[in-house]
């Protein structure tokens, strides 16, 4: 009986109130990634009124998807589901098991994916709190995430996908503000975002920072590759536009003897 009522609430979230509804690509993905966890987990969400109701897909990928909601007070928000079994299970241990803020691992990969979970919104708050602008966690519960929803009746674009639209200037300013973003995580939050690219950057009223699932702390073993990986990627991302830009290795010695 409670799973049939559960069954009903998420179906109600999804609008699934009319067949022809279930053709729809929110409902195909829904059906695919929605297991028994994850709808009770939804449920309780929708009871809170964090969920009042999901209406579209932002984004797909092999460890999660992002949907638009809207809450009980009619705001918009943005709502990640983590798959709790994922093709990504030995990535996520490797990052977990390295992260000195992470105890105990458990050995179920439905729980392993609730770390990992909950790991995104603390990275979400201390980017905050080291004035990086990013989605605002709104709050998370087993394999479920809820932020603030970046955009106005659409999401907001990707860097990589408004790119041809941007003059030589908008690089060069977009350059300053994410070299200004590892700069400020590193030297200040002792911390690095891990995957910082023209796909994980937002533009809507200025940049938004976004995918911090593998964001982790400086006295992380792996935060030193980490930072490399950062500064590669915007530092060769931004020269193909013809941005002036820094000099790898003196910009990572430079971060990196700073302490």
């Amino acid at each position: 009986m409670r799973e049939e009522f559960i069954e009903r609430e998420v179906e109600e979230m999804l609008g699934l109130t009319e067949r022809r509804e279930k053709d729809s690509e929110l409902y195909k993905i829904a059906n695919e990634v929605f297991d028994r966890t994850t709808k009770e987990t939804l449920a309780y969400l929708h009871r809170r009124g964090k969920i009042e109701s999901l209406y579209g897909v932002i984004s797909t990928g092999k460890e999660a998807n992002v949907f638009a909601g809207i809450d009980s007070e009619g705001n918009r928000v943005a709502v990640k589901i983590y798959r709790t079994y994922t093709t990504e299970f030995r990535r996520i241990w490797e990052y977990l098991a390295a992260d000195p803020r992470i105890g105990y691992l458990p050995k179920d990969m439905r729980k392993l994916v609730f770390v990992w979970t909950r790991r995104e919104y603390k990275n979400l708050q201390r980017a905050i709190k080291y004035a990086v602008r990013v989605p605002e966690p709104i709050i998370f519960r087993n394999n479920v995430l809820v932020m603030e929803f970046i955009g106005e009746e659409l999401p907001a674009p990707r860097l990589k996908d408004v790119e041809r639209e941007l003059a030589k200037e908008d690089f060069e300013e977009l350059y300053d503000f994410t070299m200004g973003v590892i700069e400020r995580l590193w030297k200040r939050g002792d911390m690095v975002h891990g995957d910082l690219s023209e796909y994980n950057i937002l533009l809507h009223d200025g940049p938004v920072v976004i995918d911090w699932s593998q964001a982790t702390v400086k006295r992380n073993r792996m935060s030193v590759e980490l930072l490399k990986r950062d500064l590669r990627n915007i530092i060769n991302y931004f020269g193909k536009k013809g941005v002036g830009v820094d000099d790898f290795h003196e910009k990572f010695k430079e971060l990196v003897e700073s302490g």
